[in-house]
């Protein structure tokens, strides 16, 4: 992929050596209780794990720069790990919470789903927590549509959320 640019956020190929921006940001996310199931913070060899399990030709992670730091990432991610399921994908992005409200969000998913065809990839899940109004409205804004709700799936400090499964099909 080319870099692509979007206002003052740049969005290019993750490397490496982002790993320590792509787990800070990602924990930065857990105690806000909105964006992911995880309840601790993850540690570097399981991110590492992460980046050397996959295949970057087909699940592609992507950083998002601004002011020369890394204030976002978002990645495809095998939805299933059987063969058949090899067309669909998990999509996921994540914001550096000092960066929110300034469309490195939108940034990130627009270069993602721009991949898609090239990455074998027809479907998109997009899992999102139904009260995370924000990245609804991202989602909705690019196509996704509502394809399911799990109620109440998570505990989340004793409160239940409910999760729901945004899909996009090309």
């Amino acid at each position: 992929m080319g870099d692509g640019t979007t206002g003052e956020v740049r969005v290019r190929d993750a490397t490496r050596q982002d790993l320590g921006a792509i787990l800070e940001i990602y924990n930065a996310s857990i105690p806000l209780r909105i964006a992911t199931a995880d309840l601790e913070p993850q540690g570097m060899p399981a991110r590492e794990r992460w980046w050397d399990e996959r295949d970057h030709a087909t699940r592609p992670v992507v950083v998002a720069e601004a002011g020369g730091r890394v204030v976002g990432w978002g990645a495809f991610t095998d939805f299933k790990p059987r063969a058949a399921y090899r067309p669909t994908a998990e999509v996921s992005v994540y914001v550096d919470p000092a960066a929110l409200g300034r469309g490195t969000g939108r940034a990130l998913l627009d270069a993602l789903m721009a991949r898609a065809g090239a990455c074998g990839i027809d479907r998109v899940l997009a899992i999102c927590f139904a009260h995370n109004e924000a990245s609804l409205r991202l989602f909705a804004s690019r196509g996704f549509t509502e394809w399911g709700r799990l109620p109440e799936a998570c505990d989340m400090d004793g409160t239940r959320r409910t999760v729901v499964m945004l899909g996009w099909r090309r």
